[in-house]
């Protein structure tokens, strides 16, 4: 059984993208080419964050390419509400009919505020039960809101456990656990650290750039005092069309300097050249928490400020040396989350249990955000896959290296970067979206950035670990909660397209006295806005007085839905 996660950050996007690649040149519909898209991949269950379809959308049957209703598969939704941010977040899980799922919950983590976001939805499966998120970003809300969701979400898979079942986390999390799951670029340095170590260490066993910096960090710290956000505009090359952005600027003998990109917030401005210590109030346990240390700065970061202020630029190789020994926070409050469900609860990171040493994904400097986790106790079903060496390698790179990972990233170079000249990624050829296809493993899945901006993950399982007898529960209101596409009647049934049983105990020529004979009329839409007809009433309904239409006036369309005096 194989469990696909993908952040695809608009399901509207991608499923039209998908339909355009995978179904519109064969002529097929879109819910069959959305259905065959799984297929191929081999996916029995695909958990998708970010699909940001409103509730309305799904409840009037009016989402994209009847993205909820496919052919083969159930789904189970869970939309933001919030009357501020609806269009936003949202996750989706959907099972291959066949596959056992006996409930779904869309407000498994018992806050109204966190259930409200649409941010987390859970399938129970008989022996296990899989929890798909999306956690807050940190930059988007408040550490505080981001650990209380963490919190609620522990919480919950603790009380499942409590009924005796396994548990299976997957979805991005928005958080990068480990040193190895950061670009060395994004990783962080401990500048106080390197300070006490060139002062009580030996110069000579040091290594040059650890000299330089702890050199000219005073002379950094006294530029950043004078820093401040200013308004900028750009241009784009193509359009001419500009734009308002701001920017952070600093003075440096006497001279204006700038920092960092072109923001459209200028309080993503300040964000990197923050050093101050910072902490968030725990409201669960009323007590302040220390979320950063003073002086941590991102590699990249000190790079810039040790070419800007300190006129020292470093090779890329002395660059890289300093990624290698940067690190991750020490007291990141998520990283300490992450690492209580691992060692604590005894979940096991599936991707790091096949691959503990991978890494890099190339020039892109992306990170590790989406994760498959699950239960120790489920480690006998867990397997590897057949997967010898990565797709779009021609199989004399060794799969741990660098240039693996672009061959792979990038289906050989086939899939290009987006164009400083503006217009968007730039769609590849049939032959390079079929790369994406393989065999069923624990891992990743290279899906065409023209898909989403995140790859998908995957976790290969046993079949024996599903139990395909469960059948989802119709009846039960959490469910049907979870399934607002299937409220919506449609216009066909509104109209009564059924056909209508009434009886008949006159006796006639072709039957028997006593005899009921059941008679089939179909209605119309004047049978249904006609209340002197009796085509459409149904058989137990009482039969009214025939009317005399010669001076009766039959009511409009108008008086059909208009309020009786």
């Amino acid at each position: 059984m194989l469990i696909v996660s993908w952040n695809v950050a608009g399901l509207s996007t991608t499923v039209n993208r998908i339909y355009d690649s995978y179904g519109k040149l064969n002529n097929k519909k879109p819910s069959v080419a959305l259905s065959e898209y799984f297929e191929r991949h081999g996916a029995d269950i695909v958990c998708i964050q970010e699909h940001k379809i409103p509730l309305s959308q799904l409840s009037s049957r009016s989402e994209p390419l009847n993205c909820a209703s496919i052919e083969n598969y159930e789904s189970f939704w869970s939309c933001c509400v919030d009357s501020k941010k609806k269009g936003l977040n949202g996750v989706v899980t959907y099972v291959k009919k066949g596959v056992g799922v006996v409930s779904a919950n869309s407000t498994a983590l018992g806050s109204a505020d966190l259930d409200e976001q649409g941010r987390c939805i859970m399938t129970d499966h008989g022996k296990f039960v899989l929890f798909n998120v999306y956690v807050p970003a940190s930059s988007g809300q408040p550490l505080s809101y981001k650990m209380k969701f963490l919190n609620a979400l522990r919480r919950a898979m603790k009380e499942q456990r409590k009924k005796q079942k396994h548990v299976i986390l997957v979805g991005d999390l928005n958080i990068s656990h480990a040193k190895l799951d950061k670009f060395w670029s994004d990783r962080v340095l401990f500048i106080n650290d390197i300070q006490k170590e060139v002062l009580t260490g030996v110069a000579s066993s040091l290594p040059t750039w650890k000299l330089d910096l702890a050199k000219a960090w005073p002379r950094i710290e006294e530029a950043l005092r004078t820093k401040e956000v200013v308004p900028t505009q750009t241009t784009n090359s193509l359009t001419k069309k500009t734009y308002n952005k701001y920017r952070m600027m600093v003075q440096v003998d006497g001279k204006k300097v700038f920092l960092g990109s072109h923001e459209s917030d200028p309080r993503y401005c300040e964000f990197c050249y923050d050093f101050e210590s910072s902490s968030y109030i725990c409201a669960e346990e009323d007590k302040e928490i220390l979320s950063e240390e003073e002086n941590v700065a991102c590699v990249s970061v000190v790079i810039e400020l040790m070419e800007k202020i300190a006129g020292i630029r470093w090779d890329e190789a002395t660059q890289r040396q300093v990624g290698e020994e940067a690190g991750a926070s020490r007291v990141s409050p998520t990283r300490k989350w992450l690492n209580g469900i691992l060692y604590e609860d005894g979940m096991v990171d599936a991707f790091r249990h096949y691959y503990s040493l991978a890494e890099g994904r190339y020039s892109n400097e992306g990170a590790r955000i989406d994760y498959t986790l699950l239960d120790r106790s489920l480690l006998t079903y867990l397997q590897k896959g057949n997967v010898d060496s990565l797709r779009s390698c021609s199989g004399d790179e060794d799969p741990n290296t660098e240039a693996a990972a672009l061959a792979v990233a990038t289906a050989n170079n086939s899939f290009r970067p987006v164009s400083f000249e503006g217009g968007g990624i730039v769609e590849a050829d049939q032959r390079t979206l079929d790369t994406q296809f393989g065999t069923p493993h624990t891992g990743m899945i290279y899906t065409p950035p023209s898909f989403s901006d995140h790859i998908a993950t995957s976790l290969l399982l046993h079949g024996d670990c599903c139990s395909p007898e469960f059948e989802v529960n119709s009846a039960d209101p959490t469910t049907r909660k979870t399934q607002p596409h299937k409220t919506q009647k449609s216009i066909k049934s509104f109209f009564g397209t059924a056909l209508i049983k009434t009886t008949n105990t006159e006796p006639s020529s072709n039957s028997k006295i006593g005899r009921t004979q059941p008679e089939q009329r179909r209605g119309s839409i004047r049978h249904f806005f006609d209340p002197t007809s009796t085509g459409t009433r149904a058989a137990n309904q009482v039969k009214r007085p025939r009317l005399n239409t010669s001076t009766v006036k039959k009511p409009s369309i108008l008086n059909h839905f208009r309020p009786k005096k």
